[in-house]
């Protein structure tokens, strides 16, 4: 090859690199833009209204449902504004609900979640604490959007304070009463509506942690061989009652809603018992997370044996690194302790026909 054909080749290189380059630089610059021209449009739509939800990422119905949703918060005397963007900008989502909540100058309460399933908010409360509350509700594991959103807004609102006696309480509302009953009825209702609100979602938070091992619980019963066909029913029906529990527990709003949740954890755990027994496999409905992961349930059946109890591969190997563990939290009185001390809700662990009256807390 001649001199300058190696010249003219390496000219023939550097243009295409040179090409490549503007391309991507073009193709940064639109993504910019991009986000920027959705940035404008939330922060137009959310000082205008309390909703915003990308129609490019979410659909008409999902939409519709954020507006029923927020117009129901705000009849409930809530400050909120709710969210569903298609990205954060590359911000964590924590990060990104406190720079529109500033951007929009708003004093109540912001919830933003994408269509990955991640949801935060910003609001007078502290940070930890709503992602406490989340974390404890199992928000970023609600498939819907439009009820992601809702949960999260339940859990991330402020409370009611809730330090006076109820003497003290009822001398207010008497007091109240005198000057006006119908606001008097109303400060007390809206607060009844509070506590009944935080109930549901610390039963939630609970609740899920039962699902997921009925959940581990039927992953181990599917991967045994040799099934009979009178084992394969059973290990079918653990199957259909998972993903039953999943969705009402997912999406209940109420009491009795998590109540029929509990139903199907409560008759998954003990078909699975008796699928146990024709597999060779000890699963004990009363034990539901016997041979789990002493860490979390959700993260499946023993590898390891612990110190406090048995392990999955992740957890013993952060164990092995000298990590602490931490087991799994959930919301008992608005304080967040791990799963093994929490009340045993709706009595998931008594046989099907029982009484199965849920522990108060």
């Amino acid at each position: 090859m001649t001199l300058r054909a190696v010249i003219g080749d390496g000219r023939m290189r550097a243009a295409s690199l040179m090409a490549v380059i503007a391309v991507l630089a073009l193709s940064a610059v639109g993504l910019a833009e991009a986000q920027t021209s959705e940035h404008a449009r939330i922060v137009a739509a959310l000082r205008t209204g309390n909703t915003y939800v990308s129609p490019i990422a979410f659909s008409a119905t999902t939409a519709q449902q954020v507006r029923a949703d927020a117009a129901e918060l705000l009849k409930q005397g809530e400050k909120v504004k709710l969210a569903a963007v298609q990205s954060t900008g590359g911000l964590e989502i924590f990060a990104y609900a406190a720079q529109l909540r500033s951007a929009l100058k708003y004093s109540g309460t912001l919830v933003v979640t994408t269509p990955h399933g991640t949801v935060g908010a910003a609001g007078s409360r502290s940070e930890l604490s709503v992602q406490n509350a989340l974390l404890a509700v199992g928000a970023d594991r609600v498939v819907d959007p439009a009820a992601r959103l809702l949960i999260a807004a339940q859990v991330s609102t402020p409370p009611p304070s809730d330090t006076g006696t109820g003497i003290r309480d009822l001398v207010l509302l008497v007091g109240l009463a005198l000057l006006g009953g119908a606001f008097a009825i109303g400060w007390g209702l809206r607060r009844e509506e509070h506590r009944a609100r935080d109930r549901v979602m610390e039963l939630r938070g609970i609740l899920k942690v039962y699902v997921d091992a009925l959940g581990a619980r039927a992953v181990v019963l599917a991967t045994r061989a040799n099934q009979t066909t009178a084992a394969r029913a059973l290990v079918e029906a653990v199957h259909a009652y998972h993903v039953a529990a999943l969705a009402l527990v997912d999406h209940g709003l109420t009491e009795p809603e998590l109540a029929e949740g509990a139903a199907s954890v409560r008759g998954g755990l003990y078909d699975a018992e008796r699928a146990g027994g024709l597999l060779g496999v000890e699963l004990p409905a009363a034990d539901p997370f016997a041979d789990l992961c002493v860490v979390d349930p959700a993260h499946g059946p023993r590898v390891h044996d612990g110190e406090d109890g048995p392990l999955c591969a992740d957890c013993a190997e952060q164990l092995e690194a000298g990590q602490e563990l931490v087991p799994r939290r959930v919301l008992v009185a608005g304080q967040p302790v791990s799963y093994r001390d929490a009340p045993v809700p709706y009595g998931v662990t008594t046989p099907p026909g029982a009484s199965a009256a849920r522990v108060r807390h």
